[in-house]
């Protein structure tokens, strides 16, 4: 191993005790560092260097460069700065401020990487890359769905094209990777939060059932909800900070738009059932409040309507294999409404009845 007083500022930057005394200084590290520059002086320029290097990537350790983008730096900064470092412990002013001139435009350089690496639309590998613990993967490679069991008990619906990792025993922390698309049956556990990565989103749940899309080379993510209730979030990168969450609920859906960090939430196309009424329901001269507000308890839709307005309304109807928009249609043509759907709410329109 090269003695630290042939260190390279590379070396430096690379090393762990360096970045270590950079980002966490002790008294410690602060006495030793301070011993060995006024022991090695001329190791003045590399320090600098290191420094800004590091500095400028501290708050992002996942996207510290590869030995090959660190050497396209350090030659690109060695243009910038004196051939030959001072052999003395006087440093002149002018060489001092040609240093840090230099770990300027590293510093720059850094900075500017960074930058573009965040640009970039977040990978399953690297999100893979960046569990703490080791994964196993599940890869579907057919053309058919793929029943899966993890851990805790819970299930997963793999779809064709798609791919799963997780940890061998869950901990704290019940998390899952994806790219492509599963539904997931949550075995409940609120010490334990279930979370799914896909893409740049986070999709957080203590037990229900969901849909996550996320493939890879797609402009976008979809979550949708079967049933419960989960929170999902979207982030910088690979970044633990989460920028934005929207809370969904039974037949809600949310889209994240990875170009413009956007995440729209809707409902969705064709909303389900979430209790187990009978299939077959007759309503007899019955206020038509009660037959809207059986269908918002059935489906778990929010309908907004004017209840005085609509008090004097009494239907004669019946439903069997109707989806829940024929359902709509079909009450709101018997007393002469409309509706509309707005984000995850259907209004009705009426005039009310005499």
């Amino acid at each position: 191993m090269k003695p630290l007083s042939e260190f390279s500022a590379r070396d430096f930057a690379e090393h762990p005790d360096f970045r270590n005394w950079i980002i966490s200084p002790t008294p410690e590290s602060d006495i030793f560092w301070e011993i060995y520059r006024r022991t090695y002086p001329h190791q003045q320029p590399h320090i600098l260097r290191a420094q800004a290097l590091v500095r400028a990537i501290a708050e992002s350790p996942q996207f510290f460069p590869s030995d090959t983008q660190l050497s396209d730096m350090w030659q690109h900064i060695e243009k910038h700065t004196l051939q030959n470092a001072p052999e003395t412990q006087t440093t002149s002013i002018r060489s001092l401020s040609q240093w840090w001139a230099a770990a300027a435009v590293l510093l720059a350089m850094a900075a500017g990487w960074i930058w573009w690496q965040r640009q970039q639309p977040v990978s399953y590998d690297s999100i893979v890359a960046s569990a703490a613990e080791p994964l196993k993967e599940q890869i579907n490679s057919l053309n058919t769905i793929q029943t899966l069991s993890l851990p805790d008990g819970s299930t997963v619906r793999l779809a064709p094209k798609s791919r799963l990792s997780f940890t061998e025993k869950f901990g704290k922390l019940r998390e899952v990777y994806l790219e492509g698309e599963a539904y997931f049956e949550v075995k409940r556990d609120p010490e334990h939060p279930f979370l799914v990565y896909a893409a740049e989103t986070v999709t957080q749940v203590v037990g229900t059932s969901f849909t996550v899309r996320a493939f890879a080379g797609k402009p976008n993510v979809n979550v949708t909800v079967r049933e419960g209730k989960v929170a999902v979030s979207s982030r910088k990168g690979l970044s633990n900070d989460l920028k934005n969450t929207i809370l969904l609920a039974a037949n809600q859906q949310v889209t994240f738009e990875r170009n413009g960090e956007i995440l729209v939430k809707s409902l969705v196309g064709n909303p389900a059932k979430i209790t187990s009424a009978q299939k077959e329901i007759v309503y007899t001269d019955r206020p038509v409040t009660d037959v809207l507000r059986d269908l918002k308890q059935q489906y778990g839709v929010e309908l907004v309507y004017d209840e005085v307005l609509l008090k004097k309304c009494f239907v004669t109807i019946s439903f069997s294999d109707e989806v829940f928009y024929e359902r709509l249609r079909l009450l709101c043509r018997t007393i002469g409404a409309q509706y509309e759907t707005i984000e995850t709410q259907v209004v009705i329109k009426s005039n009310g009845c005499q």
